[in-house]
């Protein structure tokens, strides 16, 4: 088709404001009617030269930011035209700045109302102005990327549906400050709000929110930090009387502030909005310094410090289902890391489908290498990849951790399958707002200062920190306990066996197996630890009694647990040493079987006194009837006297575990 260029400024008639000019819409009605529905009929595409109008004089003046976007609305909407649209250099309205979140994503539709608060409180993507002269006209307004065209972007209409939380988008602007007028003798006093204002506008300080409380002893308002001396100067001149005899106290700028917004038309008539906003907030370690609401219920806004508004942005956005992502880093690759992987990619299209959620494995690490993409990996082809010629080097700790939080994603959780002491790991990650899952009990089980330091940076930032499979493989015994205790239950003693790999040996001595060969039974199955003189020594349950212990709430150092070897003297080596003691045992054994016992190895966890050794139980009692690598534990509390709470179920082997540990992700997940 044929074009023709047309310069604006033969088009659009405005005021002499040459920086921001003011349009005269009238004439420049009649002159786009003239100018350019003969080009239509002609089948002729005008080209018109956005920003730049002209007075009525013909001298040069400019539309202000955005002026080629409000070119487009006001000629779309003096044409009345059926559709406008702007290209931009993203794809359409987000639902957040993805600078600060990754997982942002475009609005397929929003409201002129939605959009319009969007643009005031941050988004970026179209000013204000520019959206007036489609709203007035009720044209629809598409906003689409300059660099992939095909995408449809975001259609903005006069009317929208909403999104299941009622909010569509997580708004900030940085730069600006508080400024807070305090004093006793404002209360009850008329006229100190529009005074507030005249003061501002004479100093020529735009104010972004305002809020009062109840007692009308404090009005804050935010501005630009630019502008914050200018309007405390003005202020204080202007309520220079109140400040002499002392009638306000204070006023004065903070600077290094930053406004959150949540906006959103299904906000309206919605219960629990704000709620959930400071829940977010608070659960994320983030200060609400000031808060806005309009009487529309459109938007919700907050001051925060602007240190913390990349946590909050994110905080928010998850926290109204508008990231349903859960970025994993994997931390071993052996039995129970490959399972997980397994089973991540076989449970991904029942967790979108039913829970809206996807679980994006963005890297996996051994001891030595690293394979990550923060696109994603694909879980099942992971393990084979890492082990690919030209795999990344591991960086150390701090290298690795640093690597995840640079990619801004809104919920990170680190998952640790290995069998190293990765304490100091954990504590970072934590203390970097990063969720930990964890089936290693050596952080967990370490010197109490270091377990109360874990917990604490878990509380203070924010981040969930879940080890349910340290002590119970899949089984739910972590969270009994904790509902136990957080319910006002006293849990007077915990008895139990804790070792899958003890279990299914000391079934296979009751079968009549001989030692050495229940031990090659065990590791063949993948039942034992890496080290089975791990298993052997009574030193992993010992660490899963500590952890159940200290989740009783008793403060227990390692050395605090009284512990008896399954097989003494195991540093002679573990063939040696079953060999020696098998005689000694299957003794045992045949003695125990005599008096209608069998042997096992129990956990004996109260206030008094913490035990882990083989014992002599009944053949017929919960832990004797016991068979092959199952669990079991026994809870004696206040509630549960006469009749003890038992959880039963398996207690070794890859799938189990790894279960429970997607199980321990899926609760941080589940949160929102």
């Amino acid at each position: 088709m044929k074009s023709s260029a047309i310069d604006a400024r033969d088009l659009i008639v405005t005021d002499d404001n040459y920086d921001e000019a003011l349009v005269d819409r009238d004439v420049t009605q009649d002159k786009a009617e003239l100018l350019l529905q003969p080009l239509f009929a002609a089948e002729q595409i005008p080209v018109v030269t956005g920003f730049l109008a002209a007075t009525p004089e013909g001298v040069t003046t400019t539309l202000g930011r955005s002026g080629s976007d409000y070119t487009a609305t006001l000629l779309g909407a003096l044409l009345d035209a059926k559709e406008i649209s702007i290209y931009t250099d993203v794809d359409g309205v987000l639902t957040a700045d993805p600078r600060l979140v990754r997982e942002a994503r475009t609005l397929p539709q929003v409201t002129f109302r939605e959009a319009a608060e969007m643009s005031y409180f941050g988004a970026r993507v179209l000013h204000p102005r520019t959206i007036l002269p489609a709203a007035e006209a009720q044209i629809p307004l598409r906003v689409r990327s300059s660099f992939s065209p095909e995408n449809l972007g975001t259609l903005i209409t006069s009317d929208a549906p909403t999104l299941r939380h009622g909010v569509k988008t997580v708004t900030s602007i940085g730069g600006q400050a508080v400024v807070t007028l305090e004093g006793r003798g404002m209360s009850g006093v008329p006229g100190v709000a529009r005074r507030i204002f005249e003061a501002s506008e004479l100093a020529a300080v735009n104010v972004v929110m305002i809020s009062q409380a109840s007692s009308e002893q404090n009005v804050s308002l935010v501005v630009p930090a630019l502008s914050a001396e200018r309007l405390v100067k003005a202020l204080k001149e202007r309520f220079s009387p109140e400040l002499s005899r002392g009638a306000i106290e204070r006023i004065d700028a903070s600077t290094g502030v930053a406004v959150l917004s949540i906006i959103g038309k299904g906000m309206a008539g919605k219960p629990g909005i704000a709620g959930k906003l400071f829940s977010a907030l608070g659960g994320a370690g983030v200060n609400i310094l000031t808060i806005a609401q309009g009487s529309s219920e459109l938007s919700i806004s907050v001051a925060v410090e602007e240190a913390d508004v990349a946590r909050a942005v994110r905080a928010a956005h998850a926290a109204f289902g508008l990231t349903r992502v859960v970025n994993i880093l994997l931390l071993g690759c052996g039995g129970v890391g490959k399972t997980f992987l397994r089973l991540v990619k076989q449970t991904s299209k029942s967790m979108q489908g039913e829970l809206d959620l996807e679980l994006r494995v963005v890297g996996v690490a051994t001891s030595r290498r690293l394979l990550f993409d923060p696109v994603g990996l694909d879980p099942e082809e992971a393990p084979d990849m890492l082990e690919a010629e030209g795999v990344a080097a591991r960086p150390d700790d701090a290298g690795l951790l640093a690597q995840l939080v640079e990619e801004r994603f809104t919920d990170a959780v680190l998952v640790d399958v290995t069998a190293a002491n990765t304490s100091a790991l954990h504590q970072a990650a934590l203390s970097a707002g990063v969720h930990v899952v964890t089936a290693n009990k050596l952080p967990v089980a370490g010197p109490l200062d270091e377990h109360r330091a874990l917990l604490e940076a878990s509380r203070e930032q924010g981040a969930r920190y879940q080890y349910e499979t340290t002590f119970g493989a899949g089984l739910p015994v972590l969270h009994a306990l904790q509902e136990l205790v957080n319910t006002g239950d006293r849990v007077k003693r915990v008895v139990g066996c804790l070792s899958g790999t003890l279990g299914f040996i000391t079934s296979r001595l009751d079968e009549g197996a001989g030692l050495q060969l229940a031990v090659s039974e065990a590791r063949e199955r993948g039942f034992t630890e890496p080290d089975a003189r791990e298993d052997l020594s009574g030193r992993d349950v010992a660490r899963k009694a500590l952890i159940i212990a200290r989740a009783m709430g008793l403060e227990l150092e390692p050395d605090d647990v009284q512990l008896e070897a399954l097989v003494p003297n195991l540093d002679v080596g573990l063939v040696e040493a079953c060999s020696t003691f098998e005689d000694e045992l299957m003794t045992r054994v045949a003695d125990g079987k005599a008096a209608g016992q069998v042997l096992r190895y129990v956990a004996d966890i109260s206030p008094e006194r913490t035990v882990v050794g083989l014992q002599a139980v009944d053949a017929t009692s919960p832990i004797g009837s016991l068979r092959g690598p199952d669990n079991i534990l026994v809870f004696h509390t206040n509630r549960y006297d006469e009749f003890p709470l038992v959880i039963r179920g398996p207690g070794a082997g890859a799938e189990v575990t790894a279960a429970g540990v997607l199980a321990d992700v899926l609760k941080i997940a589940r949160r929102v």
